[in-house]
């Protein structure tokens, strides 16, 4: 059951890419299916540890809600948030999900220097879809994790 939860997952984080590559847009239908599949992944892990990992996990789904939308969309707000919830179901807390964005903001800025994006001010230039990176840093996140 687990591997078709994951495979849900995986499919979201895809389609999700793919309608931001394209319209800059991704539909709420991804979340609600990415999440529920992350939800239920999460009780499925770690149901006795609920309390130990819950205050970590719902300040960040904050932080993510609450503060972030302003600075990167709320699409990818979303996007952190559900993998969060997933990378909770495989072991991770509070430092694994700032390492995720951190990690995904570095390959949105590797990418973007080496594309001539990025203006003096160390903003874009021009906007790019972020979900790509979010999803490439989320699977080598979970991928490090697995196999260190």
């Amino acid at each position: 059951m687990s591997g078709v939860l994951w495979g849900v997952i995986a499919l979201c984080l895809l389609f999700a890419c793919i309608t931001d590559c394209r319209s800059c847009q991704v539909y709420n239908v991804t979340w609600w299916a990415a999440g529920a599949a992350a939800v239920i992944l999460l009780l499925q892990k770690r149901a006795g540890a609920m309390v130990q990992f819950l205050p970590e996990l719902g300040f960040f789904v904050l932080l993510q809600l609450l503060v972030f939308p302003k600075m990167y969309g709320r699409a990818d707000c979303y996007a952190f948030s559900i993998c969060a919830v997933a990378e909770t179901a495989a072991g991770l807390s509070l430092t694994g999900y700032l390492i995720h964005m951190l990690l995904s903001f570095i390959l949105l800025a590797f990418v973007q220097a080496f594309r001539h994006n990025i203006d003096r001010r160390g903003n874009l230039r021009r906007p790019v879809p972020f979900l790509p990176y979010i999803t490439l840093a989320f699977w080598a996140l979970l991928w490090y994790s697995v196999t260190a």
